[in-house]
């Protein structure tokens, strides 16, 4: 079985800024051989404020010789009120996405392994979904088969016990949550993206996979998290046990930065932990 993860199109109506590069990564796409195509959030640029983006990214995904299925990201329905107080995860935003781009979690059973897609931006919210999902997730996690999770922001960066990294990642407690259910389960991959970065570790018998983005990679707005910015995506060939990963750079990506253009798409106070991604 064949997965392709795309992460952080980051499309834009009103901004298209980075349109290019969305197109040259869905022309890309139009010519692979994939059994899946899995999205791992940011599809829009702002579709927690502007659902016209998430309509775009309905289209953009729409006619693609694999199915896809998409997690939401923090700028397709909001953050944490720490993070984002001006936009916050809530029902309308929830809703919107769903009307447009389908369930924010779900499973999926093919090629011998449960595929399980989990809405991250929940983590940590306080959101009546956080604990409806976290009680999913357990029933979900109940099977014999292989796992592979799929979520927009990675569990942590250097490990599963260091404290909170804001805008970056899950936050401490929801990650102890998470870990603990997946402890007990044959989770083999957990991907991501949010962090426009490429990086693959493996860790206590799981890859932990950040999938690079096809829009922008962040300059000295983002920290050294680690990894490499570059764009592009991941071809996921699972077997019997194992997923081999592999980066791809798609002809016509070019590497732009969002600096120059952030004060126009984000004109918005400072968020905790900085970034734009």
């Amino acid at each position: 079985m064949r997965i392709i993860q795309v992460s952080d199109t980051h499309l834009s109506a009103a901004h298209p800024f980075f349109a290019a590069n969305a197109a040259a990564a869905r022309a890309w796409l139009a010519a692979e051989q994939a059994d899946l195509i899995v999205h791992t959030g940011d599809v829009a640029m702002d579709g927690a404020g502007a659902p016209a983006d998430l309509a775009l990214a309905a289209a953009w995904n729409a006619g693609l010789p694999a199915p896809v299925l998409s997690v939401p990201g923090n700028h397709d329905v909001g953050d944490v009120a720490a993070i984002r107080p001006e936009q916050t995860v809530d029902d309308a935003r929830l809703a919107a996405w769903r009307a447009h781009l389908g369930a924010d979690r779900w499973v999926h059973d093919q090629g011998g392994w449960r595929l399980i897609g989990l809405n991250a931006m929940l983590f940590g919210s306080g959101h009546a979904e956080e604990e409806a999902q976290f009680a999913w997730l357990a029933e979900a996690l109940g099977t014999d088969a292989p796992v592979a999770l799929f979520l927009h922001k990675p569990l942590f960066i250097d490990g599963p016990d260091e404290g909170p990294r804001g805008y970056w990642t899950v936050t401490p407690t929801p990650r102890r949550r998470l870990l603990g259910l997946i402890a007990g389960a044959r989770v083999k991959l957990i991907a991501s993206g949010h962090l426009h970065t490429h990086r693959e570790l493996h860790l206590d018998g799981i890859d932990h996979v950040w999938g690079p983005a096809t829009s922008f990679v962040c300059g000295e707005s983002q920290e050294d998290l680690g990894g490499t910015r570059r764009l592009g995506a991941l071809v996921h060939d699972f077997g019997a046990d194992r997923v081999t990963t592999r980066f791809i750079r798609p002809d016509g990506l070019e590497d732009l930065t969002i600096e120059p253009v952030q004060h126009i798409i984000y004109p918005r106070p400072a968020r905790t932990g900085g970034g734009a991604a």
